[in-house]
Protein backbone atom coordinates (compact mmCIF):
# COMPACT_ATOMS: atom_id res chain seq x y z
CA UNK A 1 0.00 0.00 0.00
CA UNK A 2 1.49 3.16 -0.89
CA UNK A 3 1.00 6.04 1.23
CA UNK A 4 -0.42 8.99 0.88
CA UNK A 5 1.50 11.98 0.89
CA UNK A 6 0.28 15.39 2.35
CA UNK A 7 -0.26 18.56 0.53
CA UNK A 8 2.75 20.54 0.98
CA UNK A 9 2.47 23.71 2.86
CA UNK A 10 2.17 26.59 0.92
CA UNK A 11 5.04 29.57 1.45
CA UNK A 12 3.35 32.46 3.46
CA UNK A 13 2.65 35.85 1.68
CA UNK A 14 5.94 38.23 2.69
CA UNK A 15 5.29 39.77 6.36
CA UNK A 16 6.26 43.27 6.52
CA UNK A 17 5.99 45.65 9.57
CA UNK A 18 3.16 47.84 10.54
CA UNK A 19 5.01 51.00 9.90
CA UNK A 20 5.35 49.79 5.95
CA UNK A 21 1.67 49.87 5.50
CA UNK A 22 1.39 53.17 4.06
CA UNK A 23 4.06 52.15 1.30
CA UNK A 24 1.88 48.72 0.77
CA UNK A 25 -1.77 50.61 0.77
CA UNK A 26 0.05 53.35 -1.84
CA UNK A 27 1.16 50.67 -4.01
CA UNK A 28 -2.26 48.97 -3.62
CA UNK A 29 -3.70 52.21 -4.71
CA UNK A 30 -1.62 52.42 -7.64
CA UNK A 31 -2.53 49.16 -9.25
CA UNK A 32 1.36 48.53 -8.58
CA UNK A 33 0.09 45.14 -5.78
CA UNK A 34 -2.85 42.61 -6.48
CA UNK A 35 -3.47 42.65 -2.72
CA UNK A 36 -2.94 43.32 1.22
CA UNK A 37 -3.36 40.95 3.65
CA UNK A 38 -4.47 41.78 7.71
CA UNK A 39 -3.78 39.13 9.94
CA UNK A 40 -5.15 38.78 13.06
CA UNK A 41 -7.45 36.91 15.72
CA UNK A 42 -11.01 38.32 16.40
CA UNK A 43 -11.10 41.57 18.67
CA UNK A 44 -7.13 42.26 17.12
CA UNK A 45 -8.77 45.23 15.52
CA UNK A 46 -8.36 44.81 11.80
CA UNK A 47 -11.78 46.54 11.61
CA UNK A 48 -10.77 49.73 12.62
CA UNK A 49 -7.58 49.27 10.97
CA UNK A 50 -9.19 49.30 7.73
CA UNK A 51 -11.75 51.87 8.23
CA UNK A 52 -8.49 54.77 9.00
CA UNK A 53 -6.96 53.15 5.40
CA UNK A 54 -10.36 53.99 3.78
CA UNK A 55 -10.65 57.11 5.35
CA UNK A 56 -6.90 57.98 4.68
CA UNK A 57 -7.81 56.67 0.88
CA UNK A 58 -10.75 58.39 -0.16
CA UNK A 59 -9.12 61.91 1.36
CA UNK A 60 -6.71 61.74 -1.51
CA UNK A 61 -9.97 60.63 -4.29
CA UNK A 62 -9.27 57.03 -4.08
CA UNK A 63 -12.90 55.32 -4.52
CA UNK A 64 -12.94 52.29 -2.40
CA UNK A 65 -15.54 49.72 -2.41
CA UNK A 66 -15.88 46.00 -1.00
CA UNK A 67 -17.66 45.76 2.99
CA UNK A 68 -16.06 45.87 6.33
CA UNK A 69 -17.82 43.99 9.26
CA UNK A 70 -17.43 46.11 12.72
CA UNK A 71 -18.74 43.86 15.99
CA UNK A 72 -21.87 44.31 18.01
CA UNK A 73 -20.75 44.73 21.53
CA UNK A 74 -22.92 44.57 24.98
CA UNK A 75 -21.40 45.02 28.24
CA UNK A 76 -17.57 44.46 26.29
CA UNK A 77 -18.96 41.24 24.77
CA UNK A 78 -19.09 39.91 21.22
CA UNK A 79 -23.08 39.60 20.40
CA UNK A 80 -22.79 40.02 16.76
CA UNK A 81 -21.50 41.62 13.50
CA UNK A 82 -22.79 44.31 11.45
CA UNK A 83 -21.66 44.57 7.43
CA UNK A 84 -21.34 47.93 5.83
CA UNK A 85 -21.18 49.09 2.16
CA UNK A 86 -18.17 50.63 2.05
CA UNK A 87 -19.49 52.44 -1.12
CA UNK A 88 -23.09 53.45 0.21
CA UNK A 89 -22.94 53.08 3.87
CA UNK A 90 -25.74 51.35 4.22
CA UNK A 91 -25.11 49.47 6.68
CA UNK A 92 -27.17 46.17 8.84
CA UNK A 93 -26.68 43.37 10.81
CA UNK A 94 -24.60 40.53 9.05
CA UNK A 95 -25.38 37.54 12.65
CA UNK A 96 -25.84 37.86 16.10
CA UNK A 97 -25.34 35.17 18.62
CA UNK A 98 -29.63 34.93 18.70
CA UNK A 99 -32.15 33.34 15.90
CA UNK A 100 -33.47 34.56 13.62
CA UNK A 101 -31.17 33.46 11.19
CA UNK A 102 -29.22 31.12 8.60
CA UNK A 103 -26.95 28.63 11.80
CA UNK A 104 -23.15 28.68 11.24
CA UNK A 105 -20.65 27.77 14.26
CA UNK A 106 -22.12 29.86 16.99
CA UNK A 107 -23.86 32.94 15.29
CA UNK A 108 -26.71 33.10 13.23
CA UNK A 109 -26.44 34.97 9.69
CA UNK A 110 -29.24 37.32 8.28
CA UNK A 111 -30.11 36.96 4.62
CA UNK A 112 -30.24 40.41 4.41
CA UNK A 113 -26.66 41.25 5.95
CA UNK A 114 -25.13 38.60 3.47
CA UNK A 115 -27.58 39.75 0.70
CA UNK A 116 -25.64 43.35 1.28
CA UNK A 117 -22.44 42.11 1.59
CA UNK A 118 -22.55 40.13 -1.47
CA UNK A 119 -23.66 43.27 -3.57
CA UNK A 120 -21.35 45.74 -2.21
CA UNK A 121 -18.71 43.13 -3.16
CA UNK A 122 -19.89 42.98 -6.65
CA UNK A 123 -19.80 46.93 -7.17
CA UNK A 124 -16.14 46.82 -5.77
CA UNK A 125 -15.41 45.45 -8.75
CA UNK A 126 -15.89 49.03 -10.43
CA UNK A 127 -13.98 50.33 -7.21
CA UNK A 128 -10.28 51.10 -7.59
CA UNK A 129 -9.48 49.53 -4.60
CA UNK A 130 -11.71 46.52 -2.74
CA UNK A 131 -11.86 45.72 0.96
CA UNK A 132 -12.96 42.72 2.34
CA UNK A 133 -13.28 42.19 6.27
CA UNK A 134 -13.26 39.65 6.33
CA UNK A 135 -13.06 36.49 4.83
CA UNK A 136 -13.72 33.76 7.41
CA UNK A 137 -15.03 29.58 8.04
CA UNK A 138 -18.73 30.96 6.16
CA UNK A 139 -16.54 32.48 2.80
CA UNK A 140 -14.44 29.57 2.19
CA UNK A 141 -17.17 26.88 3.02
CA UNK A 142 -19.10 28.37 -0.18
CA UNK A 143 -21.59 30.77 1.64
CA UNK A 144 -21.86 33.76 3.71
CA UNK A 145 -20.19 36.70 0.75
CA UNK A 146 -18.56 33.83 -1.15
CA UNK A 147 -20.77 34.91 -4.42
CA UNK A 148 -19.65 38.61 -4.43
CA UNK A 149 -15.98 37.60 -3.54
CA UNK A 150 -15.89 35.29 -6.19
CA UNK A 151 -16.61 38.51 -8.69
CA UNK A 152 -13.81 39.96 -7.19
CA UNK A 153 -11.01 37.23 -7.11
CA UNK A 154 -11.93 36.68 -10.71
CA UNK A 155 -11.52 40.03 -12.08
CA UNK A 156 -11.27 42.74 -9.49
CA UNK A 157 -9.34 45.47 -8.69
CA UNK A 158 -6.89 45.19 -5.89
CA UNK A 159 -7.75 44.48 -2.39
CA UNK A 160 -7.31 44.53 1.15
CA UNK A 161 -8.33 41.13 2.41
CA UNK A 162 -8.89 40.80 6.49
CA UNK A 163 -8.45 37.08 7.30
CA UNK A 164 -7.54 35.44 10.88
CA UNK A 165 -4.65 33.59 11.21
CA UNK A 166 -5.60 30.30 11.75
CA UNK A 167 -7.32 30.47 7.84
CA UNK A 168 -4.51 32.00 6.25
CA UNK A 169 -3.32 29.05 4.24
CA UNK A 170 -6.88 28.33 3.06
CA UNK A 171 -7.81 32.31 2.43
CA UNK A 172 -4.61 32.74 0.47
CA UNK A 173 -5.81 29.26 -1.68
CA UNK A 174 -8.69 30.36 -2.19
CA UNK A 175 -8.19 34.14 -3.23
CA UNK A 176 -5.65 32.54 -5.40
CA UNK A 177 -2.97 35.59 -4.05
CA UNK A 178 0.45 35.49 -5.09
CA UNK A 179 2.99 34.57 -2.67
CA UNK A 180 4.28 37.83 -2.70
CA UNK A 181 1.35 39.53 -1.56
CA UNK A 182 2.77 42.30 1.79
CA UNK A 183 0.73 40.59 5.30
CA UNK A 184 0.38 42.70 8.52
CA UNK A 185 -0.49 41.37 12.08
CA UNK A 186 -3.01 42.87 13.37
CA UNK A 187 -2.78 42.56 17.19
Amino acid sequence: MTAVSPRPRRALPKEIPLAELPRAVEALALGRARALLLVGPSGAGKTGLVLELVAGLRDRGVAVGGVVTPRVLVDGTTRGYRVRDLATGEETLLCSLDPPGIPFRRFFFSPKGIELGNHALERAVRARLAVVDELGPLELSGGGFAPGLSSLRSAGPPLIVTVRPWLLEEALDWLEIPQDTPMVRVG
